[in-house]
């Protein structure tokens, strides 16, 4: 027997309609500008967000068409990961490199060329400025950005390192001690089997908090409690998994 649903995504998981999709769009929107909101700390000064929330339009689309309001997961919970997961993939197919930035490089790869050909010895950035039509210190902004945007492949064969892949010299920071690593993982599935047996609104307390990364604030609003509540639930959920470990680990 199918577990009780909200009679919209009742009706959309089975037909699709286009006007439900555009009113969970609607509903669900705040989530791509959350994910956003997050992602931009992190990328590089030349990534428009306007961009990004474009991706993640996608990425809510997609994760409604996947969404199974049967498996008893929140959307909020399952959409999450999957609209940051479409931006991701996104930027990694770009050379991220956006449309304005693209355009000085050719402004300037155009402005070399011409002055080359005119002028003899070498070129200085005010010369290049001049003909740009900017600024000495507006050149060397525009030259900045694109700095910022330089990717090197790791793949590639260098000459300073004999030919080797850059890779090849690079340190493996991340790499772990078997013996930890078994650890790790068997206490992962530890936390995972107790997880599952929490009450459905800790646990996703739990996993809003500590796979999303949302704080308490965020996670009142998408479960209609108060950033205090939430906070009572965490100390709480807490030590509730504290003593279902130690009794996992005494049985």
């Amino acid at each position: 027997m199918k577990a009780h649903v909200d009679p919209t995504w009742q009706a959309f998981y089975e037909n699709k309609a286009p006007n439900l999709r555009d009113k969970l769009m609607v509903k669900y929107l705040g989530l791509v500008h959350y994910v956003v909101n997050k992602l931009f700390k992190t990328m590089p000064t030349n990534i428009d967000r306007e961009d990004l929330v474009n991706i993640g339009v996608l990425g809510l689309s997609e994760a409604m068409d996947r969404y199974d309001p049967y498996f008893g997961i929140k959307f909020e919970t399952y959409a999450i990961p999957r609209i940051r997961g479409a931006i991701i993939d996104e930027l990694r197919k770009q050379d991220w490199i956006p449309r304005s930035l693209r355009s000085k490089s050719n402004k300037i790869r155009k402005v070399v060329e011409e002055l080359e050909q005119s002028c003899r010895g070498d070129l200085n950035d005010g010369a290049i400025a001049g003909h740009l039509g900017i600024s000495e210190s507006e050149y060397h902004h525009w030259q900045s950005q694109l700095n910022s945007t330089a990717m090197i492949s790791l793949d590639k064969p260098n000459p300073n390192f004999d030919d080797h892949n850059l890779y090849e010299a690079v340190e493996d920071v991340t790499s772990a001690n078997p013996l930890e690593s078994i650890e790790e993982e068997e206490m992962k599935a530890l936390l995972v089997k107790v997880i599952k047996k929490l009450p459905e609104k800790s646990r996703l307390a739990i996993t809003l908090y500590y796979y999303e990364h949302l704080t308490f604030k965020e996670i009142g609003k998408i479960l209609s409690v108060s950033e205090s509540r939430i906070s009572q639930i965490h100390s709480e959920t807490v030590e509730r998994l504290k003593r279902m470990i130690q009794k996992e680990f005494a049985e």
